[in-house]
């Protein structure tokens, strides 16, 4: 009896309908940034994001760069793009002072999925100051575990 078998996960490459020459390697601060985010969640979550950081490449979907989606080696994400952000979010300024939110989605297997900055002024988003950062606990998604209170 014939079966229909699923392609196995492509390892060591990007998800196929990405573009390869478009994607880089993450900055310093946003790596640091999901790092951070990680460290205030629960053991599993924090295991997970920090597993897929390791794995990602980023993709600039808008031209000032206020909206990244991940790749990560070995994933290939399904059709169904629905997301959810970190119950985490960031607070910095961008260089001209101006305050901007930073947020850091999965999609529904939990995966890295994107990371978006909400610039509160006119224009669009400059460079991110990511030395003035500040973590602030964000909107809960129905389902995540807790946020590990303290880590001392």
């Amino acid at each position: 009896m014939w079966l229909a078998r699923r392609r196995p996960p492509m390892l060591n490459a990007v998800d196929p309908r990405a573009d390869i020459s478009m994607l880089r390697c993450l900055t310093d601060g946003e790596a640091s940034f999901i790092r951070a985010v990680a460290d205030k969640l629960n053991s599993a979550q924090r295991v997970q994001l920090l597993s897929d950081l390791t794995l990602a490449r980023a993709e600039e979907i808008l031209n000032d760069a206020s909206l990244i989606r991940f790749h990560l080696a070995g994933y290939e994400r399904g059709d169904d793009h629905g997301q959810h952000t970190y119950p985490i979010e960031g607070q910095l300024n961008d260089s001209d002072g101006t305050p901007v939110h930073v947020l850091l989605f999965a999609d529904l297997a939990d995966k890295l999925y994107e990371l978006e900055f909400l610039r509160w002024g006119d224009g669009p988003l400059q460079a991110p100051d990511w030395a003035s950062l500040k973590l602030i606990e964000g909107p809960r998604h129905e389902g995540q575990g807790d946020i590990a209170r303290s880590r001392d």
